[in-house]
């Protein structure tokens, strides 16, 4: 199965990916540590999530499981994993940087710090695709669909010669991504905020 077997997402679905992203992790530890304390944090999601569909759009791959939007994914090619400020403005996600409290943005530059620092170092002298977020609604969970977006992408990193690299901030996700070949390369607990992360890879 290929990507092009999904929905391709548009600027015109992002409402809508938003709220299927908020409702995949609104039980996620490390997302409501980092904005616990934010002034207006369902705000500040809809701005955080918003980013990673932005930029995917723009230098990957943004899909989701049909037009209705029950689950979706972001890659992109390893060189464009670091979201720097460049790339973040010239796809449109920088303003929505302004949508979080100054302690949101404060722990959100703690984790890409620290996630991209490793990310380099784990990836150095490897072509590969940064798997950037992937997320099924809570009410289309247990029908298959993140396993359905994984094939895919698989499909993608093999016909094109190139590994897969992800993080998790959950320790149950990880039988999920070993059930499609990753293996865990690290795992990292973040400075100040004391929660973990399991970097992993498929060769």
């Amino acid at each position: 199965m290929s990507a092009s077997s999904f929905y391709r997402l548009t600027k015109e679905d992002i409402p809508r990916a938003v709220e299927c992203l908020k409702d995949a992790f609104k039980d996620d530890p490390l997302w409501r540590e980092v904005f616990k304390n934010d002034p207006d944090k369902d705000n500040a999601l809809s701005g955080f999530f918003t980013c990673p569909l932005l930029y995917g759009m723009k230098y990957g791959k943004a899909y989701a499981s049909s037009p209705d939007i029950e689950a979706l994914a972001v890659w992109v090619p390893g060189r464009y994993a670091d979201m720097t400020m460049w790339r973040m403005l010239r796809c449109g996600a920088l303003r929505y940087g302004t949508k979080m409290g100054k302690e949101s943005m404060s722990n959100l530059s703690i984790v890409s710090k620290q996630l991209g620092a490793e990310r380099k170092r784990l990836m150095k002298n490897k072509p590969y695709v940064y798997l950037t977020i992937i997320g099924v609604s809570s009410a289309a969970q247990g029908k298959g669909l993140g396993s359905k977006l994984m094939d895919a992408i698989k499909e993608e990193c093999s016909r094109e010669g190139l590994r897969l690299y992800l993080e998790t901030e959950k320790e149950n996700n990880l039988p999920f991504y070993e059930k499609h070949g990753l293996t865990v390369k690290k795992k990292i607990v973040f400075e100040k905020i004391n929660l973990p992360m399991w970097l992993m890879e498929r060769s």
